[in-house]
């Protein structure tokens, strides 16, 4: 495990003076990276094989967003690899330790050399393993209805959104998803399925889907209109959200 404790800053807030959702995904993946980098056998291994890891999907149940200038405590845990997956359960705690989002992140296992997906044994990997704290984890897939979408204002892709592999950053995908919707949709759960990545001078175009009451889908397209990744956003009773 590892857990960094942060005070939100001024920029990570929006109007309202509550965490960006965007902001909250960017904390949980540097959290993700160093903690990746305490594993230092882990490391070993992917480097000497030329293995990469990238976000495959994202779930995040939001409890409450925090307040600008709250303490809060990040911290994530692997608890699993199946397959060409690595599972990481991510948490976000006030500091009395109640939970304010929770999130289940699934990476991907990449061969560099060979340019695929690698299935690997999780006993090679030399990985501490954690024991998650419990969340409803719904389908990787994110349906897309086939009619029906509306074409939103369009982003390209600048240097300023990238990451230090060159694409555009995770929280990013988010932000731009969240900009698509309705200002009057209220929603505790996102999901984010990553198909492809976006890359410098390309532009993302996002089409927004209503499939049912309260759920919104955005589906953030390339050019030449091939799905790249699929947001949701929906609003689920407060009952299925964990409360550990």
């Amino acid at each position: 495990m590892y857990a960094m404790t942060t005070e939100i800053p001024f920029t990570r807030a929006g109007a309202d003076k509550l965490l960006k959702l965007h902001e909250a995904v960017g904390m949980m993946m540097d959290c993700c990276q160093f903690q990746e980098h305490q594993e230092r056998n882990f490391c070993e291994y992917l480097r000497a094989n030329k293995i990469a890891i990238f976000l495959f999907s994202m779930q995040i149940d939001i409890l409450r967003r925090p307040k600008f200038r709250e303490k809060v405590c990040t911290a994530v845990k692997i608890y699993g690899c199946k397959s060409i997956y690595g599972l990481r359960r991510l948490t976000m705690r006030d500091e009395t330790g109640k939970l304010c989002m929770i999130a289940n992140a699934t990476g991907a296992f990449f061969d560099l050399k060979q340019g695929k997906a690698l299935k690997l044994d999780p006993a090679e990997l030399g990985v501490a393993y954690d024991e998650a704290e419990p969340m409803e984890c719904l389908p990787r897939k994110i349906p897309v209805p086939a009619a029906g979408g509306s074409e939103c204002a369009p982003f390209r892709v600048t240097g300023s959104v990238l990451d230090p592999n060159g694409h555009l950053t995770s929280a990013m995908y988010f932000a731009i998803a969240e900009d698509a919707l309705a200002p009057d949709l209220r929603f505790n759960r996102v999901r984010m399925e990553f198909k492809r990545q976006f890359k410098p001078g390309e532009q993302v175009f996002p089409v927004r889907f209503t499939p049912a009451e309260e759920v919104c889908v955005v589906d953030l397209r390339n050019a030449d209109g091939a799905s790249c990744a699929v947001a949701e956003f929906s609003a689920v009773p407060p009952d299925r959200l964990p409360q550990c």
